[in-house]
């Protein structure tokens, strides 16, 4: 607020400007342009707060990793003051997010979400005086991720929710003295434990109030939600759910400063205990004569693949062996089960069932970044729900942000964390790398443009070089391009070419597969691994003449178990699933067979597990580790380890196989799934079940008259998690259990409206 309270200053996140609003009559009186790049978005500038005399503003550029000085009066944008901003600009920015003014505002405080720390400026000098550190005692990895800051009465404590570590950092802003601010950082003087993901933080009335976005996190989603005493009259707490993201809920916490004070060892200590910090360090306990030949194991070669949207019980629910059930699963809540995926339940029994893993994200906008990154970002906590309960944002994930690569904009990623993923950790420890088809964006000939048209030919190089307008797709019966393996299109539907592929990461430049697709339900899986499988030919060659070419990280993305619903004319719910089946199938019977079976290792998960109902958690799902080294039991049944494990344990396992070190806070401190590599190293190879191919099922295409055709005609299957997820789930449950009836939980009973609903 300005001028006496008539005016109010706001920034516009998307557009790269902040306004001054008169509040009387809603007019803009001035705009202020903060764009520095032809790309807008670029600068997503948020927090804005304003000196007492209501002349100055300032304003932070979340992607920009810079404060803005406003004159307010003039109508002038002034000084900008760097952040610790990278010098390569396409690299993560510092995130600047949360501001507040000190009392006697001679002192901005800016938390600095991707640097973990809290700059304070000078405001009178407009210069950084120094900075606090976010992180917790002992934490020597990125991960506090510091999203918003208050101060008291007297501004002699700061109070920083740091997001990464669910806690506050109490901070003495008199510990910040030119002799320390010479020397590194501040450190706080204790931390108070929070629930999950602390957002925002407020101090009044001598309490710092403490919002948090997940509070307690989410629990089985196989039944109605229960209503608290705040909603149990809301129309809408009586709506039963199953989606994912209604199950999360913020919460609100009041803390006496004095009293967490008085307590803040006990406090510090907490969340210390909380964020493992007080664990031991795992290694994987090989055994035997692999122990006693190589201490670092003999994998070599991880190969990691990435699927969509399916819990555990879905899959699994109905696992069993010689009759009896393995692991805790329900099969009342099976859609899937061995009939359809026979590949799945097969290597569960054969190399381990973990039957207690959960995805760290909650939809594939999040999922995707924690399935690469062991974290997320503090721009993607804020983003991803606004994004998924309408159309508010575009999808913004994977490298692509505001329907641009900032790769290739030149500017930063506002959607990558601070420690980045895990190939650049692969590449600065000297790991070869190869992708086929994460974090591409691919552009096909049948993409539309804005005005209607089809990609335009001169784009780019259509598959082996020919141009879109030969062909703009495969029909049934045609000849495929030989770099998806030859033969013809068996499927009843047409299958889209590729105009243009681009790897949105620089690590991934000069090293992805071009002819891999990204995320497009028309081009099955079993064409994703026949891409797979010609790279694999050209390393057993060069490995049969004495060169291992192989990369040490491969990443495979078969993404159809996501189904495209029961869009007339595609592939059957049943179909997708048994297509992604086999192709995870097919891929590890290749390496088995393969002189790569003794050095590598497949680490198979889904992205998220937002598409499903679970009785454990809506976070729990499926997660395979293949390899020689898996261990059996004497009386060959199952091994089964019901031990917590996370999406974060996944990369953890991976980065100590390949004698990388951590990235953040999370993978160094998570769980090891180091019971699966405890074997004498004599599981035989893999034989993949081939039957849903025999049978036609992988063939199938849905019926004009199909259950939900209708609505699935209407859906987006082009982008990840694009269809409305909650109506696609029921589809889903009524194609696969037939008459049997919706659960409550998957039904969501709304008042039409009277508008019409383009989803409907």
């Amino acid at each position: 607020m300005v001028d006496g309270g008539k005016q109010l200053l706001v920034t516009g996140f998307l557009s790269d400007d902040a306004v001054l609003l008169d509040l009387a009559s809603g007019k803009v009186v001035t705009r202020f342009d903060l764009s520095e790049s032809d790309a807008v978005p670029a600068e997503y500038p948020g927090a804005v707060v304003a000196t007492r005399d209501g002349k100055r503003g300032f304003v932070a550029l979340e992607n920009g990793s810079e404060v803005v000085e406003l004159d307010v009066v003039a109508g002038k944008v002034g000084r900008k003051l760097a952040l610790l901003k990278p010098s390569d600009p396409v690299r993560p920015s510092s995130h600047p997010t949360g501001m507040a003014m000190s009392p006697d505002g001679k002192t901005l405080y800016v938390a600095l979400a991707n640097r973990d720390s809290v700059a304070a400026v000078d405001v009178a000098e407009f210069a950084v005086k120094g900075y606090y550190d976010a992180r917790l005692p002992g934490q020597t990895y990125y991960g506090a991720e510091p999203e918003a800051v208050a101060l008291n009465g007297d501004g002699s404590r700061l109070y920083v929710a740091n997001m990464g570590t669910d806690s506050v950092a109490v901070i003495d802003t008199h510990k910040l003295t030119k002799g320390v601010a010479a020397k590194g950082m501040a450190e706080p003087i204790g931390f108070i434990p929070t629930e999950w993901l602390p957002m925002g933080v407020v101090f009044t009335g001598g309490k710092v109030y403490i919002a948090t976005g997940k509070g307690s996190g989410t629990g089985p989603n196989g039944f109605p939600q229960r209503p608290t005493e705040l909603t149990k009259n809301s129309p809408r707490a009586k709506n039963p759910f199953t989606y994912i993201a209604t199950l999360l809920h913020g919460s609100l916490a009041g803390v006496d400063a004095a009293d967490a004070e008085k307590n803040m060892k006990a406090l510090t200590e907490e969340a210390l205990v909380d964020n493992r910090l007080r664990a031991a360090e795992e290694r994987i306990p090989w055994t035997g004569s692999v122990a006693a030949k190589d201490a670092m194991g003999p994998i070599k070669h991880v190969i990691y693949i990435i699927k969509e949207n399916r819990t555990y019980d879905q899959i699994l629910g109905d696992l069993a062996q010689g009759g009896k059930p393995v692991g805790n699963g329900d099969p009342s809540l099976t859609m899937f089960g061995a009939d359809v995926t026979p590949n799945e339940h097969k290597l569960a029994l054969q190399f381990g069932v973990l039957d207690n893993f959960y995805d760290s994200g909650e939809v594939s906008g999040d999922g995707h970044v924690w399935s690469n990154a062991a974290i997320n970002s503090s721009y993607n906590e804020r983003s991803w729900e606004l994004g998924y309960r309408g159309k508010e944002r575009v999808y913004d994930y994977e490298g692509v942000v505001s329907d641009g690569v900032p790769l290739d904009q030149g500017i930063s990623d506002a959607d990558e964390p601070g420690s980045g993923y895990i190939w650049g950790n692969l590449a600065a420890h000297g790991k070869s790398l190869y992708h086929f088809g994460e974090f591409i964006a691919t552009v096909f000939c049948t993409d539309k443009r804005p005005t209607g048209q089809l990609v335009d030919p001169k784009d780019g190089p259509m598959l082996e070089g020919k141009s879109c307008s030969q062909r703009n797709e495969v029909k049934p019966g045609e000849k495929l391009p030989e770099v998806w393996g030859g033969g013809v299109n068996k499927w009843p539907w047409a299958i889209p070419l590729i105009a243009t592929n681009t790897p949105t990461k620089p690590e991934l430049v000069g090293h992805f597969a071009p002819e891999a697709p990204d995320f497009d339900l028309k081009v099955p899986d079993q064409i994703r691994v026949d891409i797979f499988e010609k790279h694999l030919a050209g390393w057993v060659a060069d490995k049969a003449a004495g060169k291992d070419t192989m990369p040490n990280f491969v990443m495979l993305r078969l993404g159809n178990d996501h189904t495209a619903g029961t869009t007339p004319g595609g592939p059957t719910p049943k179909s997708s699933v048994a297509d992604n089946d086999l192709a995870v199938g097919r891929a590890v019977e290749a390496i088995s067979h393969s002189p790569f079976w003794d050095d590598t290792a497949f680490f198979i998960l889904e992205d998220d597990a937002q598409a499903g109902a679970d009785h454990v958690d809506a976070h729990r799902s499926i997660a395979l580790v293949v390899s020689k080294y898996a261990p059996k039991k004497a009386d060959g049944g199952a091994v089964v380890d019901s031990r917590f494990y996370s999406t974060v344990s996944v990369i953890r396992t991976m980065e100590t196989l390949l004698g990388l070190p951590p990235m953040n806070n999370n993978d160094a401190l998570s769980s090891l799934i180091g019971t699966l590599f405890t074997g004498g190293g004599d599981q035989p190879a893999y034989a993949a079940d081939y039957s849903n191919r025999d049978n036609g099922l992988i063939y199938t295409a849905n019926k004009p008259k199909a259950v939900g055709a209708k609505e699935s005609a209407k859906m987006d299957f082009r982008h990840a998690d694009k269809a409305p997820t909650q109506k696609l789930n029921v589809i889903l449950w009524k194609d696969a259990m037939g008459a049997k009836p919706v659960p409550a939980m998957l039904t969501e009973k709304r008042k039409k409206s009277k508008k019409k609903d383009d989803d409907d």
